[in-house]
């Protein structure tokens, strides 16, 4: 999840354009960046959202929303602060001080769900999820519903995501990318391949000419 906050005007006198939450994706997606002169922001585990918005995390998934269509009249006044800060380190407090009042009343505590959604990033995806569910003693359908709830997506499609991240985090240390992506539990290339673009929009090829990495 990402909130974020754009600016216009000098660094002065800093006026704000908009802000925004982005729930977690699970696709690509290109989004306009220009119309401001300076972004503030934070990026957060989609498990953050049940705690601090009482609202499963599935409903912000692949959503892209402002601040107070969200949040109403909360989140004009957040917007307000933030407008009016006179430093970077004025907005970091203000967003500290909001995501503490949020924790305080928060109502959302299933410490397992959590835990498992660590774990399939402790295991950078390769992990079976119907021995996950039986570990944290859910049923298989009870796990599903409640992880979704958590990380805003089913297991199984968490645990796509997290692998394909970790291939391309960590791709460097193996020498090529078809080697890390064997090390990480894909079968052949084509599997990886796919998800690559499922997630991506381009081939492995396409995607380092054009990205820099």
């Amino acid at each position: 999840m990402e909130i974020a906050f754009a600016f216009d005007g000098s660094k002065k006198d800093p006026k704000l354009l908009f802000s925004s939450i982005q729930g977690q994706t699970s696709g690509y997606g290109q989004y306009s960046a220009g119309g401001f002169f300076e972004l503030f922001g934070v990026s957060l585990y989609s498990y953050a959202i049940p705690y601090l918005f009482e609202i499963p995390a599935s409903v912000l998934s692949n959503k892209f929303v402002t601040i107070e269509a969200l949040l109403g009249n909360e989140g004009k006044i957040l917007n307000e602060k933030i407008a009016t800060a006179i430093s970077t380190n004025d907005r970091i407090n203000i967003l500290t001080d909001f995501f503490k009042s949020k924790l305080v009343n928060s109502q959302s505590n299933d410490k397992l769900i959590i835990k498992a959604v660590r774990k399939i990033r402790q295991y950078h995806g390769n992990i079976n999820i119907e021995r996950l569910s039986h570990d944290f003693f859910y049923s298989h359908k009870q796990f599903n519903r409640i992880f979704k709830e958590y990380s805003g997506f089913n297991p199984k499609l968490f645990a796509r995501i997290v692998r394909f991240e970790s291939v391309l985090k960590n791709y460097a240390y193996y020498g090529s990318l078809t080697q890390a992506a064997y090390s990480y539990g894909y079968y052949d290339q084509a599997h990886f391949i796919r998800d690559f673009r499922d997630f991506s929009g381009f081939s492995p090829k396409k995607f380092f000419e054009i990205s820099g990495y």
